[in-house]
């Protein structure tokens, strides 16, 4: 018999599962789909609860304070604080079902050959121990799924995939891309996780320009509406909303055997028992589960006698320059919202030679254009800077360039000796400092954005910060994948080294990290995991 659970969504009552999965964002929603479809019983634990699109009032100008009517998409500071050493950067942590799903710009982009080889191809860091090739099934599958638009370019660096009708470029983008033309560049219409015609199974995209609120006619991925709902169809799948993992417990043989859960409003707590776990809660948060999962046969945390887990966090540096270009200054206003971003410069060879290994991509005007973001930093005032900031606002362009950062074994999080937050789980601590190769990406990145700007012709730029940025929610790392059990959590499948009925499906694993955007490859990943999953299932295996 089913119940309901928190915010409308079914449950089936049951004591134990065959696959337990904590999160449910990109990696999590996809894997506990594809389990239950494939024949498993499913449990998902979600610590938010469901967002309602049609409650997000993302039609609203900034200076409506109009009330939010669903609940928050992110940790609460005052509630579940992180602390920083280091650099300032930032990590994202979802509460919400759908994870950071639920609010992102949807920018789709598969990795290439060499992203897979830097051993092989550059002599940095290490080689991930699958293939483009290999994984190459699972991203045609992935965009399938996702609904991804763009373009057939016959890139190197950015291969082709299953896309639908590509998102037209505006007129700033245009002008944009005769400039980058001069400057061996390419402008190119981005690959995002969006439905830009009907028939997909979700309302077509209306160009609202509102996408990293959270998309109030869901035509933008998100594993909630388009992934979780259609799982739940098939009576094999539970979901936990507003439940939040605590630990992970382990039998005699060193196998997890129960997941301690906690409501996060009543604090009630639970055990949720089954024959495999697969930790998708993101980077921080998955790193937190394991090292909070101490035991005598895992002290330092669970699958962790290596030392690896919680290192080599990463993500990607940023440099944000916005330029207003001549020829659109002082015209009359036009809707030129769209869907954020319609236009990508792929990663090139700057003319000069790189100082750096790796390389990064550029997204034009990635910010909304109903804030006028060069106001603070025009001189004058009164009835001149109120003339000069209006005459701008309509030649609002903005290139930001995220760039490749290298993982390095320093670059960690660890849990605070003492402080808890408000569940009474240890506070997650982060230590990161750019490093050299990083800092020269980023100088580059300036370059070239200013570079764009001066063959384009503008009126007016400005850089937004007075240094690097990350991770912009693309933080990866921190339980990553690897042929060495010495230098590694997870093997080629997800699969930890040292506990096999663990799983850690999302981008901590990743191994190494280029400048695309994340998610396509996580949510390839977590189809390719659920294969694996069943395939060891029924070898008895698992």
């Amino acid at each position: 018999m089913e119940v309901p659970d928190q915010e409308g969504v079914t449950a089936m009552p049951q004591n134990k599962f065959d696959v337990c999965v904590i999160g449910s964002g990109a990696g999590g929603g996809t894997l506990a789909a594809e389990l239950a479809r494939a024949g498993a019983s499913v449990v998902l634990i979600e610590a938010g609860t469901r967002r309602d699109p049609a409650k997000l009032h993302t039609h609203s100008w900034p200076y409506e304070q109009v009330k939010s009517e669903v609940p928050p998409v992110s940790a609460d500071p005052n509630k579940e604080p992180v602390e920083y050493t280091g650099d300032p950067v930032g990590v994202g942590r979802g509460r919400v079902l759908g994870g950071r799903t639920t609010h992102w710009n949807a920018v789709s982009l598969r990795f290439s050959v060499d992203d897979f080889r830097e051993w092989s191809v550059n002599g940095v860091e290490e080689n991930w121990p699958i293939s483009y090739q290999e994984l190459a099934p699972y991203y045609d599958r992935a965009e399938q799924l996702m609904v991804v638009c763009g373009t057939k370019e016959n890139l190197e660096v950015l291969p082709d995939g299953k896309f639908i009708r590509p998102l037209p470029l505006r007129c700033s983008e245009k002008v944009l891309g005769r400039a980058v033309e001069k400057l061996r560049m390419r402008v190119i219409p981005v690959r995002k996780a969006l439905a830009t015609e009907p028939g997909h199974g979700r309302l077509p995209c209306h160009h609202c320009g509102h996408c990293m609120q959270g998309c109030g006619v869901a035509a933008i991925f998100n594993t909630a509406e388009h992934v979780i709902p259609q799982a739940l169809e098939t009576g094999r799948l539970t979901v936990r909303s507003g439940w939040m993992a605590r630990e992970l417990l382990t039998n005699d043989e060193g196998e997890v055997r129960a997941a301690v859960v906690f409501d996060r409003e009543s604090r009630k707590q639970d055990e949720i028992r089954a024959d495999v776990f697969a930790v998708c809660g993101g980077n921080i948060e998955s790193a937190r589960l394991l090292l909070n999962s101490r035991s005598r046969r895992f002290p330092n945390g669970l699958a962790n006698s290596n030392d690896v887990v919680g290192r080599y966090l990463h993500g990607h540096i940023i440099a944000e320059v916005h330029g207003y270009l001549k020829d659109f200054v002082g015209v009359k206003p036009v809707n030129q919202d769209g869907a954020i971003d319609h236009a990508y410069i792929p990663r090139f060879t700057p003319p000069r030679q790189p100082r750096y290994s790796g390389g990064f991509g550029i997204q034009l005007n990635v910010r909304s254009y109903m804030s006028p973001h060069h106001a603070p930093h025009v001189p004058g005032y009164g009835k001149v800077f109120k003339k000069r900031v209006r005459d701008l606002h309509p030649a609002h362009t903005a290139a930001v360039g995220y760039g490749k950062v290298m993982g390095h074994p320093h670059n960690r999080v660890t849990l605070h000796a003492s402080r808890k937050d408000a569940y009474g789980l240890p506070v997650p601590h982060v230590n990161f400092r750019w490093r050299p190769n990083d800092l020269e990406m980023y100088r580059a990145m300036l370059e070239s954005c200013h570079e764009i700007y001066e063959a384009a012709g503008v009126a007016f730029k400005n850089e937004t910060r007075d240094g690097p940025s990350g991770f912009a929610a693309h933080d990866v790392g921190c339980v990553r994948m690897g042929e060495d059990p010495k230098t590694s959590v997870l093997n080629r499948f997800n699969q930890s080294h040292e506990v096999k009925n663990l799983f850690v499906v999302d981008g901590s694993s990743f191994t190494t990290f280029p400048e695309k955007n994340p998610t396509l490859t996580i949510v390839a990943l977590a189809m390719r995991a659920a294969e694996s999953i069943m395939n060891l299932r029924r070898r008895r295996d698992l």
